[in-house]
């Protein structure tokens, strides 16, 4: 099998970003890795990752990819054109080039596959822009219920159930979005392609998702609590959306990672090398189905 060269790939736009949005990631991933080494001892690093049995690895990787098998179905309604095995492949192959390319300039390859499998790029943005939209807001629901039911907050709960409803419900925003520039068109494609059981069916998926990616994490993470933990877990997901992101992410998800350990007034050095080990277990497991789906949607076709 023949893989595209890397002028294919700059023809295509999949490199065209400017420079310095390369070397700003690269520079915090290297200013983490200088003070990661330099106050976190190796020893640490080593008994956290020995600490992971070979049936927890096994089990958690079993989890993830059951998320992300679940991730992909969810897209099923959105584009029908393709099979399952299509875009689960498109969907690991996004989700391996986000994590190693900077500047999230790895999202270009959901458009760029989906376009060679025949999908238009208006169909492949909105569908693109719908899951993404959908799994923050499960995530968010799933971290403020599980907070209420830890901490008996009521104000917790009613929020949550307030994202649940807004969720299910987005299939009526086209009454109140304005008529301006591309949001036309995206006014034109919820009117005409959505409705409450695909909401229901989307805000699902994105659940079941974010719990069994959640369950993958718990399998290489000692936490002793699932509130800590879920929060964490779900601090390090959100930094996939800062509007600076280093190189891999190495650097932003392990401080994002242990945000919820300070609330906690816990030792940050040891939240930050479960969250070494939990992103280095994420990377490793995109990096097995992205090397697959490579072959797959270079191959295949």
């Amino acid at each position: 099998m023949q893989m595209p060269s890397l002028g294919v790939f700059l023809r295509k736009g999949f490199f065209k970003v400017h420079i310095r949005k390369f070397l700003i990631p690269t520079l915090l991933t290297l200013i983490f890795f200088l003070f990661f080494s330099k106050y976190i001892p190796l020893k640490e690093i080593l008994r956290a990752f020995k600490h992971i049995s070979l049936e927890a690895l096994l089990s958690a990787f079993f989890f993830y990819t059951l998320s992300q098998a679940v991730r992909s179905i969810r897209w099923k309604p959105l584009m029908k054109e393709l099979s399952f095995l299509d875009i689960y492949f498109i969907n690991s192959a996004n989700i391996f080039f986000n994590n190693i390319l900077p500047a999230r300039t790895g999202e270009l390859s959901w458009f760029y596959y989906a376009k060679k499998m025949g999908i238009s790029l208006k169909a492949s943005v909105w569908s693109f822009f719908l899951g993404r939209i959908f799994d923050l807001s499960a995530l968010i629901f799933t971290g403020l219920l599980v907070y209420s039911l830890v901490k008996g907050s009521l104000f917790a709960f009613l929020t949550s159930f307030s994202v649940f409803i807004v969720s299910i419900f987005s299939y009526k925003a086209y009454i109140i979005m304005p008529s301006w520039g591309k949001l036309r068109d995206l006014k034109i494609y919820i009117r005409n392609s959505m409705s409450f059981s695909l909401s229901l069916y989307l805000f699902g998926c994105s659940l079941l998702s974010v719990i069994l990616k959640f369950l993958a994490v718990l399998e290489v993470m000692s936490a002793s609590s699932y509130l800590l933990g879920f929060l964490s877990f779900s601090f390090g997901e959100l930094s996939t959306i800062l509007p600076v992101h280093s190189f891999m992410g190495y650097g932003t998800y392990e401080l994002s990672f242990s945000v919820p350990a300070k609330f906690y007034e816990l030792d940050l050095k040891d939240w930050i090398v479960k969250g070494f080990v939990v992103h280095n277990f994420l990377l490793l497991s995109s990096g097995i189905y992205g090397l697959i789906s490579l072959f797959w949607l270079h191959g295949s076709r």
